[in-house]
């Protein structure tokens, strides 16, 4: 298992936490048979939407939003993770959008008692509308190109088993076929999609978070990211801090160390994201990105609770100025 970062867990809350992070690998999981299939309902608006908790843990997706196939590597203690993109370039955190919708849609199945499968099948426009997204025609060309880069791309990382350690490989979907294209012919009206067995035991064994809504309103590639660390580390916590440096590796930026900072001052400034206020303590170094719940009452009761009034309020002032 990767761990969550180089610090040293501060509380039982943030150890249970670490120890429960879902692996990128595990126990091998039966193929469907060739005929089972999933049909997604016609869902556009009001559907619960979940986030496998690995791929929020860590920078499996480009940043970019040109095609990238350079090999990106990240490194925690003795794990490894690689990510090997094909020459349709890595996938990007917007092509994360159809993961998170399939996620959604098994779980949800799964939750009624419906039979699920890996294969799934979906209407193309009841995804772009279910993620907010366009639906104009280069949008139905766009989600073929994004299947391209999540079949591409090879995920690797090192794996120990008692003594042993092994590194294995895997793709976020492993298949996809256009059932029904466009009038060009470029785009997909009807997809088919197979999942990964990692993605599909992640659903399965309700190793997901909910997220909210407005996520896929948010349109800088790192406000997305900031939101997924947010939500997987301070989830219903009053706040949660992370060195700079740290959260640039976690993040998967590939930005200059200055560069990287600056746009993260925009992100706090602007303060975008749903469920949280950001903050950026300045006062020691590295500097550190403070994640606040938008809760008022369970931020301010806690800041009291632990002597921290003043150095929450800090923040808070910066937002009312």
């Amino acid at each position: 298992m990767l761990n969550s970062s180089t610090a040293t867990p501060q509380t039982a809350t943030e150890l249970k936490r670490m120890l429960d992070a879902a692996p990128l690998a595990g126990d091998e999981l039966a193929e469907p048979m060739q005929d089972d299939l999933f049909m997604v309902m016609n869902v556009t608006h009001d559907w619960p939407v979940k986030d496998d908790i690995s791929s929020m843990e860590h920078p499996l997706f480009s940043l970019s939003k040109n095609a990238s196939t350079e090999i990106r590597s990240y490194t925690r203690g003795a794990n490894a993770l690689r990510i090997i993109p094909s020459g349709a370039g890595a996938p990007t955190i917007f092509d994360k959008d159809l993961l998170i919708y399939l996620i959604s849609q098994i779980t949800e199945a799964t939750n009624k008692n419906l039979k699920v499968s890996r294969r799934i099948h979906i209407n193309v426009t009841h995804f772009l509308k279910g993620t907010r997204r366009s639906t104009g025609g280069a949008s139905y060309e766009r989600v073929v190109d994004m299947c391209r880069r999540l079949r591409g791309t090879t995920i690797e990382t090192n794996i120990r088993t008692t003594e042993e350690e092994r590194t294995k490989g895997f793709g976020l979907i492993e298949d996809y076929e256009v059932k029904s294209a466009t009038k060009n012919g470029k785009g997909a009206l009807e997809l088919e999609v197979t999942l990964s067995k990692w993605l599909y035991r992640a659903a399965l064994e309700y190793k997901v978070l909910t997220l909210n809504p407005n996520y896929f309103s948010l349109s800088q590639a790192l406000e997305r990211r900031l939101y997924e660390l947010a939500r997987k580390h301070c989830g219903d916590q009053p706040w949660w801090e992370i060195g700079v440096d740290i959260l640039q590796a976690k993040a998967g930026s590939e930005q200059s160390p200055r560069r990287f900072r600056q746009e993260i001052k925009a992100i706090v400034t602007a303060n975008n994201l749903p469920d949280y206020r950001l903050g950026l303590d300045e006062s020691c170094k590295p500097a550190k990105l403070v994640v606040m719940t938008a809760d008022n009452n369970k931020l301010v009761a806690a800041a009291n609770a632990k002597g921290k009034l003043s150095w929450i309020a800090q923040f808070l002032q910066k937002k009312l100025h």
